[in-house]
């Protein structure tokens, strides 16, 4: 018995040590547009024992997410290195498991549900999707090429949807796009459904026929009219450093000074310039929300005489071909870490350049 006890407590004081605990959270089916330093898109999630949604910034490490389910989780939190930076949560978030996924239908017209296809026929010739609004009783979206809205009744288990005679603009359309919409249009007015889920997909149902099959996704996130800079809309994170002056300010965890170590993003072709302290180098890099690599990186010759420089330089290349890199937005601030999540290095805007 002394031996569990002891052991016990040995686990609770790493746990402890570690800053490290487990928590549950469920995750709403939609994200919706959120800023911190500037627009992107929040998870909303509901922490255990909560019994509202709030919003969720932070990325979690190995959590796929798919527009159109509601995920319940176990996280591990875990207290993020020491320096903290700027304008980041103190905490860091990997999965641990998926308790559970149940498919709902969003009532977010932000998300959009693709038909990709309509009585047995793939559509792969025009845009027909739709969306539901919160209150669930209209749906609207693209027939071909024109838009329509119509009102709909649906039972809450949201298994059961009956749409009426709705409206559509009157846009002249290519002969193929024409002859989908007459189709889509005729398939859908006036009809009921039996509507059920498999994965990412909707399935609606007539007479026991399948009659559409939808896929889930997200509209792009709106641009923020309010957030400018040098005279140009921010769109993303990455937008918002694109063709930005970074300079290295840390290396694993040590301050680095008088270093010419830089880097600048060009997001138009994925490539970039920049120097690793002694050298000029480039490559392109390949990047989603909150992950990059870095490949075909070329750099100058030249010896560096400082050792300093030099082993910054030697660490700046290995950091660069590593695998598995993930990265975090802060004000102004540029941090990218490793695949264990370690924060390895952290840039900042330079103004003078």
């Amino acid at each position: 018995m002394k031996n569990i006890g002891l052991l016990a407590i040995l686990l609770l004081t790493q746990t402890t040590l570690l800053g490290q605990k487990t928590i549950r959270m469920t995750i709403k089916e939609e994200c919706v547009p959120c800023r911190r330093m500037m627009a992107q898109e929040c998870f909303q999630v509901m922490k255990e024992g909560s019994k509202t949604w709030e919003l969720f910034y932070d990325r979690i490490k190995g959590f796929e997410y798919v527009p159109g389910n509601r995920y319940v989780i176990d996280v591990i939190e875990t207290e993020r290195p020491e320096p903290v930076p700027q304008d980041l949560s103190k905490y860091l978030y990997k999965l641990d498991k998926v308790v559970s996924v149940t498919p709902m239908i969003s009532g977010s017209e932000r998300v959009i549900y693709k038909v990709v296809r309509m009585n047995g026929k793939e559509v792969v010739d025009a845009d027909v999707s739709l969306s539901f609004d919160s209150t669930f009783q209209h749906i609207s979206g693209k027939s071909g090429c024109n838009n329509f809205t119509a009102p709909i009744k649906m039972n809450k288990k949201q298994t059961k949807i009956c749409v009426k005679a709705g409206a559509s603009t009157k846009m002249a359309c290519p002969d193929v796009q024409s002859a989908i919409e007459d189709e889509f249009l005729k398939s859908i007015s006036n009809k009921s459904f039996k509507v059920s889920h498999n994965g990412n997909s909707m399935i609606w149902k007539s007479k026991k026929k399948e009659v559409f099959l939808f896929e889930a996704g997200t509209k792009p996130l709106p641009q923020d009219p309010g957030a400018v800079s040098g005279g140009r809309p921010e769109k993303t994170p990455w937008n918002y450093f694109n063709q930005q002056n970074l300079k290295l300010i840390q290396i694993d965890g040590a301050t680095v000074k008088n270093s010419n170590a830089s880097l600048k993003m060009d997001m138009s072709n994925n490539s970039f310039t920049g120097s690793n302290g002694c050298n000029r180098i480039s490559g392109t890099m390949m990047t989603t929300r909150n992950t990059v690599v870095f490949s075909d990186v070329i750099s100058t010759k030249m010896l560096c005489a400082d050792e300093l420089v030099a082993s910054t330089e030697r660490r700046f290349m290995e950091i660069l071909g590593s695998r598995g890199l993930t990265v975090d937005f802060a004000e102004q601030v540029f941090n990218i870490y490793d695949a264990s999540g370690k924060l390895v290095m952290m840039f900042a805007v330079d103004p003078t350049k």
